[in-house]
């Protein structure tokens, strides 16, 4: 059986004058997909080093590439010279093969190498999961070489008939006008940028009556329940919440329902916590499980609940304290509006420390009551640093890194010190 045999039963089944995939007004029609699938294969064919930056002729080259059995390594178009040579030689398919950089944020980056039937099976999985099909238009607000845009958005759009917008300015002052000449019914972005998005419908409420959304998603981060919340409120449409990784693929998505943290895990997905609280995942029947680093819990209804990471624990006096945690109680202060912790070195040893963006004028003793309210003593921020923004990855990670350098330089405000 052909590694692509469910891709291109899939577009052989679609409308060849429909556009596929649209980046930056040029299209590519399912007709031309059929075409670039239906080149020969080659014998003993070499891996293929595609950089991507969402554009048409990626996907056109990784459509030739896929047919003539080469192994693809797709990487961020901007990656320097060093980042390219390094990734290459850690990608060592045995076949065909895509390989996907992870981001690095438990240690060095590395290539995870998937085959195509597991890749493309999960892909429409998720896609049909979130309710895309033929008649959907959708915008993935991602880098392509993430494997939530590369596999769920555009595998995922293929594999289901859909029109998958790429390279399509995703930031707060284009958000408007791209979603509407777009026609997009479809959104995949990621948590941080949805808050964006919802100044930008308080800037601009007669959006929703010119866009055409009626499914959204966000992934890549953790979502806060108050953002799905206001999400929901302002424009009637739940915010699904999505679990994924690079090594795993689409591992759940919620479905609209309210506290169901990220959802019910896909069908050719397993998962179980282990005895430390730690998420594992595996494809459904195989063998092996993969520990994740995330930590959570299953609910009675089967939706996992993410709780924190095991890797980003901060170890303060021999006590883990979870950053995550702490932020989603900062967070819920109104006068906050972002915030993120990490651990600097005082006194007696590493301390808590949070960096906070504020919206009204606050008191650091205010903050504080409002933290030991919820939160055992020793996990309380020691210090209270006062930052325009939080530094974020384009998938909205913070960049603790970031936060702390400024510190040590001296470039941050700290208004709050130890009060």
């Amino acid at each position: 059986m052909s590694e692509l045999a469910l891709l291109r039963d899939a577009v052989a089944a679609a409308d060849p004058a429909r556009v596929a995939v649209r980046s930056n007004s040029i299209e590519l029609t399912y007709g031309v997909v059929r075409a670039l699938l239906a080149e020969p294969r080659q014998d003993d064919a070499e891996p293929e080093l595609l950089p991507v930056t969402g554009r048409v002729f990626d996907v056109v080259a990784l459509l030739r590439a896929a047919a003539a059995g080469r192994p693809v390594l797709v990487l961020d178009g901007h990656a320097t010279a060093w980042e390219r040579d390094r990734a290459s030689a850690l990608f060592a398919p045995t076949g065909p093969a895509v390989g996907l950089c992870t981001s690095g944020t438990t240690g060095l980056p590395k290539v995870v190498v998937t085959d195509w039937p597991d890749l493309l099976a999960n892909a429409e999985r998720f896609a049909r999961a979130a309710g895309f099909g033929a008649d959907d238009v959708l915008w993935c607000a991602t880098p392509m070489h993430h494997r939530y845009c590369f596999a769920g958005g555009l595998l995922g759009g293929l594999c289901v008939g859909a029109t998958v917008v790429l390279g399509a300015d995703a930031g707060p002052s284009a958000f408007a006008a791209q979603l509407v000449e777009q026609r997009a019914t479809g959104l995949l972005s990621v948590p941080f940028l949805y808050t964006w998005y919802l100044r930008e419908l308080d800037r601009d409420p007669g959006l929703m009556q010119r866009w055409s959304l009626r499914r959204c998603i966000a992934a890549g981060s953790p979502l806060p329940a108050e953002v799905a919340d206001r999400w929901l409120r302002r424009t009637g449409l739940p915010l699904l919440s999505h679990y994924g990784a690079t090594e795993d693929g689409q591992i759940t998505i919620g479905t609209g329902e309210p506290g169901e943290g990220v959802g019910r895990v896909l069908a050719d997905r397993e998962i179980r916590i282990d005895p430390t609280g730690e998420v594992l995942v595996r494809r459904a029947g195989t063998g092996g499980w993969r520990a994740t680093g995330d930590t959570g819990h299953l609910d009675e209804r089967g939706n996992l609940h993410l709780v924190g990471r095991l890797g980003d624990r901060l170890n303060i006096a021999g006590r883990k304290v979870d950053p995550v945690e702490v932020e989603d109680v900062l967070k819920a202060h109104p006068a906050v509006s972002d915030c993120a912790v990490a651990a600097l070195p005082g006194p007696a040893g590493d301390e808590v420390v949070a960096f906070v963006v504020t919206v009204a004028d606050v008191a650091d003793a205010e903050l504080r009551r409002h933290l030991a309210a919820v939160l055992s003593a020793y996990k309380l921020p020691r210090r209270l640093v006062r930052v325009a923004e939080v530094p974020r990855s384009r998938t909205g990670k913070v960049r603790r890194g970031a936060l702390v350098a400024g510190v040590a330089a001296g470039t941050a405000a700290d208004p709050g010190g130890t009060r």
